[in-house]
């Protein structure tokens, strides 16, 4: 589970990357804000390292994969690829038009989905049944 927070982390870092790799490498989104790159990169990519670093600590800490504190972090990462999830459909939409090339719509919408899906998984991890039957306590 550490290893898997800490790519978390690595994760929510990669999110943040496009709208200022992208134009470096010709993979540019014309008309978009540069406040709106804030809110859907910036923002959620520093969620998802904060909490992600939270979460390695509580463990590191002697938390329970399945403590309360542990679990909020997680959730908020997963919150937070959802949030970066959605904001990029409408860029989906968009997708081979000129000011939107698939190149870079690809770039700035596959790590949301990888953060959401890596999140997901680890609430079931840490929700589901324990080795030899136990459930988690509620």
């Amino acid at each position: 589970m550490p290893r898997a927070l800490a790519f978390l982390g690595v994760l929510g870092a990669v999110s943040i990357l496009p709208p200022y790799v992208g134009p470096a490498v010709g993979l540019e989104l014309f008309g978009i804000s540069s406040t709106v790159e804030v809110v859907d990169h910036v923002v959620p990519g520093l969620t998802v390292i904060a909490f992600s670093v939270i979460a390695l600590l509580l463990l590191r800490g002697g938390r329970q994969s399945d403590s309360l504190p542990l679990l909020f972090a997680v959730a908020v990462c997963m919150l937070a690829g959802l949030w970066e999830t959605t904001s990029h459909v409408p860029l989906l939409f968009e997708a081979g038009e000129p000011e939107a090339p698939w190149g870079t719509v690809l770039m700035h919408s596959l790590v949301g989905p990888a953060v959401l899906a890596l999140s997901i998984a680890l609430l079931a991890r840490m929700l589901g049944p324990r080795p030899g039957g136990e459930q988690p306590s509620p």
